[in-house]
């Protein structure tokens, strides 16, 4: 506007009009720290991987203890870690940390994880462990899917009709199950039964959860420790009830009368048990779930998704580690298709384009959820 009134005022004095200035446009290029800061967060969630790997041995030894189940064993663990984060998160909510829609957003997240639980639970009764493992491994696939159904149809939305289902996104994923299939299996899953059934609850509900706690923290990323303590609190009052008619979920025993108050005397009594819960509920869950809670303000639920199938690796690593297991040619293959798909996952995400906007100059452009973190 300037140019034109000074070009206006020339004219008038019958003086030769000015060409427009063309001032250089500064292109803003992503930081290489924005790179490595993106990079050591997904580390942080191979290290939640890693501490989650190792609840099925704490959990063997608290559940070999006498008088403890595992309805007894997960309310006692949920329990505590919901009591672990209550202070941290009251002051939070006093802070204002927290509002109405991302607490009920909360709840929504600790449901479906419940629900994910309760099915591992469940499915374990009449299926195998390494069935049920591969059969959790595909929320990675879950996740994909419904990222990416969601990407299209925000893109459809926004007016673009020639937007389509890119299916290259699932290789990465579907590679990764892969891995899982040839370390857990190891060709002797056995016949079908209605705990596989059960189990896929698992990839169902941790897969919406995580899709779900990535919106709560791109949305309200301050409120990392009261969200993390909402989705304890219901994944506990979820295990209460677990509890309960534990009974008749696991004797086929009349739903009443229930137990009761629950009697955590075997836990208390037994110095293994009592260890095993502090460190469960503390460390892998309490820790573990506001960490990840923080991790998904920079990591996309896709790629944590991924990262996340490396869990067997872990768990057999401290086989071998505690109890002297060794690998197997099946092994290694495995892994290195768990390994193959995470560095196919990172090669894919640096193709990634926003259909939609341009988030150097849009500065209410949302990146796509395969966009990394780091350059946003």
């Amino acid at each position: 506007k300037e140019q034109k009134a000074i070009n206006e005022d020339l004219i008038k004095n019958d003086m030769p009009a000015m060409e427009p200035l063309s001032l250089p446009i500064e292109e803003k290029e992503p930081k290489i720290e924005g790179v490595v800061e993106g990079l050591a967060w997904r580390g942080v969630v191979a290290i939640l991987c890693a501490l989650w790997a190792s609840n099925f041995a704490a959990a063997k030894v608290i559940m070999a203890e006498p008088n403890v189940d595992s309805a007894l064993y997960a309310l006692t663990r949920f329990s505590v870690a919901a009591l672990a984060l209550l202070p941290g998160s009251i002051n939070a909510i006093r802070r204002g940390a927290i509002d109405k829609e991302t607490a009920l957003g909360a709840v929504t997240c600790g449901a479906w994880v419940a629900f994910g639980y309760l099915g591992q639970t469940l499915g374990l009764l009449s299926t195998t462990a390494s069935k049920s493992c591969v059969i959790c491994s595909m929320h990675c696939v879950f996740v994909a899917v419904v990222a990416e159904y969601m990407r299209n149809q925000t893109a459809r939305q926004a007016g673009r009709t020639d937007s389509e289902f890119d299916t290259k996104r699932l290789l990465p994923a579907a590679v990764a199950v892969a891995g899982v299939a040839i370390i857990e299996l190891q060709g002797a899953a056995g016949d079908p039964t209605i705990g596989d059934l059960f189990s896929f609850a698992q990839p169902i509900g941790f897969g919406l959860g995580y899709l779900q706690l990535e919106e709560l923290m791109r949305s309200r990323p301050q409120a990392a420790l009261p969200v993390s303590a909402i989705k304890l609190a219901v994944v506990a009052t979820a295990s209460l009830f677990f509890f309960e008619l534990s009974p008749f979920l696991l004797h086929g025993e009349a739903i009443f009368p229930p137990r009761g108050i629950p009697d955590f005397t075997p836990i208390i009594s037994s110095p293994a048990a009592l260890g095993g819960i502090l460190y469960t509920g503390l460390i892998t869950t309490a820790l573990a779930l506001w960490v990840e809670s923080i991790a998904f303000k920079r990591v996309p639920a896709t790629d944590a998704s991924i990262i996340l199938t490396t869990e067997p690796l872990f768990a057999a690593g401290a086989g071998a580690l505690a109890l002297g297991e060794t690998f197997g040619l099946s092994d290694y293959v495995g892994a290195s298709l768990i390994i193959g798909a995470c560095i196919l996952a990172i090669f894919l995400e640096e193709e990634a384009v926003d259909e939609q906007c341009d988030p150097y100059v849009d500065a209410d452009c949302v990146p796509p959820r395969t966009w990394p973190e780091g350059f946003e």
